[in-house]
């Protein structure tokens, strides 16, 4: 599905001390249906590496491409679609508008696909709404709600659009145990019902174990194991 092939990313200007190279010839690659734990110390380059997967930020050098499509060669708004459709995002800061309810936060990609498979997406909605334990909750706005129930909100909301890869940067770190496995278990059942592919930045040790493959980000490439 997705395919990372020789990635360099540095930040700073060449030739200064302010250079610094975060990846490093980086290859990966991950197939439908496959879920891959990104494991490595803060400052190693795992948000920098999601980034690429997600096309959020252009290689210095190196291709990506997914389902053998170079991602180079979209433009912006093709790019736009593409993330919209394919791609769920679940960030460590949640992004929720101040302005909308938790619902509406949630429904917010879904304004494109139009008013076709409108009863089916609210109903899809609510059933991840009550899943992540945030039903009750669904017509406040951010302000009115936890750091916790923030986090779950910007999950579902990365699951929303039933994406074919999902990329998650610290999914659970904000959440207790509880809650933590309420969003692991949503995640692995997406990933099996839909086979959907999932790749997770985690420190949790019990999300990593549920894993197919386990990468350590180390001096800008990826370790297997």
């Amino acid at each position: 599905m997705l395919q990372l092939k020789n990635i360099v990313k540095s930040y700073g200007v060449p030739g200064t001390s302010s250079h610094h190279i975060v990846l490093d010839g980086l290859s990966f690659q991950i197939g439908n249906g496959e879920k891959v734990a990104v494991i490595g110390p803060s400052g190693s380059g795992k948000t920098t590496f999601l980034n690429m997967a997600g096309a959020l930020d252009i290689p210095d050098k190196g291709k990506i491409l997914f389902e053998g499509i170079l991602l180079a060669g979209y433009t912006k708004n093709e790019m736009a679609e593409f993330r919209n459709k394919q791609l769920g995002f679940i960030f460590q800061m949640h992004h929720l508008l101040p302005q909308l309810t938790l619902l509406e936060n949630v429904l917010l990609p879904l304004l494109p696909s139009g008013k076709n498979r409108q009863k089916e997406n609210l109903e899809w909605a609510e059933h991840l709404l009550q899943a992540s334990g945030i039903w009750k909750q669904r017509n406040q706005k951010p302000s009115e709600l936890s750091g916790g129930e923030c986090q779950r909100t910007a999950v579902v909301r990365s699951l929303v659009n039933k994406p074919r890869l999902i990329l998650a940067d610290e999914p659970t770190g904000a959440l207790d145990e509880e809650n933590a496995g309420k969003i692991s278990e949503l995640l692995l059942n997406l990933n099996a019902e839909n086979n959907s592919s999932l790749i997770v930045v985690t420190h949790s040790q019990p999300l990593a174990s549920h894993m197919d493959k386990l990468y350590t980000l180390q001096g800008g490439k990826l370790i297997a194991g």
